[in-house]
């Protein structure tokens, strides 16, 4: 029997681990800064406007997140 062993304690796939969690971290960030500078952008819309495109004062959240259904 050799003193090489064939058992590892550290693995390939924990480091790759962190990068991805910072990365969707990072993702989820930006996407919620984008939609906020969006819903922005359509709050300051006057309601002439939001109407002709279909939308209320009370739901650019819910339009801007999920789409206009």
């Amino acid at each position: 029997m050799s003193a090489y062993s064939n058992t590892c304690t550290e693995t390939f796939e924990t480091p790759a681990a962190r990068p991805t969690v910072l990365k969707n971290l990072f993702s989820a960030v930006m996407r919620e800064i984008r939609l906020r500078r969006a819903m922005r952008e359509v709050a300051s819309l006057d309601d002439a406007m939001l109407h002709d495109i279909g939308l209320g004062p009370g739901n650019i959240e819910d339009a801007v997140r999920h789409g206009r259904c």
